[in-house]
């Protein structure tokens, strides 16, 4: 494994570190220890009716009390708005994506999810293959102007360079919107040498 690996551990503060958590931040610590890489950590805090002042600073605290030291960050992505407003944008103006206006007159953006199949090279359990017909338009960036996860996420992986994605088997069902809503706007991995979705390249954790 070459010395460009980029992990992350993105924790939502929305309550206090628990140890699905801290097991998928040591993985991550260990892997880019391992190949003598970067170990980055961003606070995924665009739900703002939960998340807390008090539990990031708990995670942080406990990261820190494991010895889980990182190379970058903490970032955090309620400081990042523009950035996901950009793309999304971006993407509603080509017609990849339309605005949803609520019944208080709020627009919100949605991404046309176009039907077909997508797979991704999973690291453990090989080639997993998604019938996207049954995923219906989605939500990428809230009225309030806050992204939703599935969209900031891998904006935030492309731009920070992340290499590998290190996650729970909970996260399969999720990669399909993710890859589809980025793939348009043509992000790539900046430590990589070549064209790839870092999403579709990941290590689950059983």
């Amino acid at each position: 494994m070459s010395s460009n690996v980029k992990v992350r551990f993105a924790p939502s503060p929305t309550g206090y570190l628990h140890i699905g958590g801290a097991r998928t931040a040591l993985f991550n610590w260990l892997f880019a220890r391992h190949n003598k890489g970067v170990f980055l950590l961003r606070i995924e805090d665009t739900d703002q009716q939960r998340s807390t002042e008090d539990a990031t600073q708990a995670i942080l605290d406990s990261m820190k009390w494991l010895g889980l030291d990182w190379d970058e960050g903490p970032y955090f992505q309620s400081q990042r708005l523009p950035v996901y407003k950009q793309y999304a944008e971006k993407l509603a103006e080509e017609g990849k994506a339309f605005y949803d206006t609520d019944a208080e007159g709020r627009k919100a953006i949605r991404f046309k999810m176009l039907d077909g199949v997508t797979e991704i090279n999973d690291l453990i359990h090989g080639t997993i293959t998604f019938d996207t017909s049954l995923i219906e338009d989605f939500v990428i960036l809230k009225a309030d102007g806050f992204p939703t996860y599935n969209f900031a996420c891998v904006v935030d992986d492309a731009e920070m360079g992340i290499t590998h994605i290190i996650r729970g088997d909970d996260h399969i069902s999720n990669t399909p919107k993710q890859i589809a809503s980025t793939r348009p706007l043509n992000l790539k991995c900046r430590n990589l040498p070549i064209s790839h979705d870092p999403w579709g390249r990941r290590i689950e954790i059983k």
